[in-house]
């Protein structure tokens, strides 16, 4: 990677479905201790992004290069759940498969407040906590690179805040990129704010100092 500190870099992506473009020569670098929103009405690209650098999808063009030691973190909007497994099951599928201890799982169970569905089937839960143990395994391996697309859309107060002290406990190490419409519940733990329209970077605020700045200016928020 050009940048050191960076464990994210894309540059000149583009990814076209037929005629439709998703995205059009986007460019971007994440360096570690970040947290970005990444931010668009829908249809902007964001999942599309997204999918690409968790290497779920192929770019039509362009380079992305991402720190995929140990893991790569990846959460979908869907949140792609084994139904008919339980809790427990879904998150120690993910925890063998990366090679991560059994302690691990019940401390994923314990730390998103799923513990006490441990034994249900996840086709049995409530939305919000479908979404949480999806997150759990998303933080599974301690990952550098973590990818949530609209990851609180589901999530009640609690869940959201576990979130946040979740996203806000990654250190200097890792590199959060957040897919989100959920601007208000969100925007405290992002250090930076990226905004796409029809599949191109419109704002940046690595290139402002004040990342309230560029929420004002697109959604009349920030401060």
């Amino acid at each position: 990677m050009n940048n050191p500190t960076a464990l994210l870099e894309i540059s000149g992506v583009a990814k076209a479905y037929g005629e439709h473009c998703a995205l059009s020569s986007v460019s971007l670098s994440v360096c570690q201790s970040e947290v970005v929103l990444l931010l668009g009405a829908n249809g902007a690209g964001k999942s599309t992004l997204l999918r690409i650098m968790a290497g779920l999808g192929r770019a039509d063009r362009g380079v992305v290069e991402v720190c995929r030691e140990p893991c790569v973190g990846f959460c979908s909007h869907h949140g792609s759940l084994y139904a008919k497994l339980t809790v427990r099951e879904n998150i120690a599928l993910t925890a063998r498969a990366l090679g991560v201890l059994p302690r691990e799982v019940d401390e994923a169970c314990s730390t998103w407040g799923i513990d006490k569905y441990h034994a249900k089937e996840v086709r049995e839960l409530s939305k919000g906590m479908y979404g949480r143990v999806a997150l759990a395994r998303a933080f599974l391996g301690s990952p550098r690179v973590v990818l949530l697309d609209e990851p609180s859309s589901n999530l009640d107060q609690e869940g959201v805040d576990i979130l946040c002290s979740k996203v806000a406990s990654g250190g200097t190490e890792k590199a959060i990129v957040i897919a989100t419409h959920d601007i208000s519940r969100l925007q405290d733990v992002a250090t930076r704010v990226v905004v796409l329209e029809r599949g191109v970077v419109v704002a940046d605020s690595v290139n402002n100092s004040d990342r309230g700045e560029v929420l004002a200016q697109y959604y009349g928020a920030g401060r």
